[in-house]
């Protein structure tokens, strides 16, 4: 399997094998880790039990894609509120 944009690793191994409980497998089998970013056309092996009711859903046209770029994460989290403050700059202590 070749990594497309926007895949992570946890994308391929649904796409190989419909199964989220092969990752560790297949990660140690690609001798990576299941947090590590894949590059594109990174190529994977598959390893692990398939289920094949969920590979029929994921076809060519029809593939996981839910690695966050650094764009999209600061449109889902915007630098704002609480957990975004800085003591004594932007988060003033009365």
């Amino acid at each position: 399997m070749k990594a497309k944009q926007g895949q992570s690793f946890c994308d391929l191994v649904i796409q190989g094998t419909g199964n989220i409980e092969n990752a560790v497998e297949m990660a140690i089998l690609n001798n990576l880790s299941i947090t590590d970013n894949l590059s594109i056309d990174q190529v994977l092996m598959p390893a692990g039990k398939e289920n094949k009711s969920i590979l029929e859903i994921w076809s060519e046209y029809n593939l996981p894609a839910t690695a966050l770029t650094d764009e999209n994460l600061s449109v889902i989290i915007p630098d704002e509120g609480i957990g975004a403050m800085i003591i004594e700059d932007t988060f003033i202590i009365r």
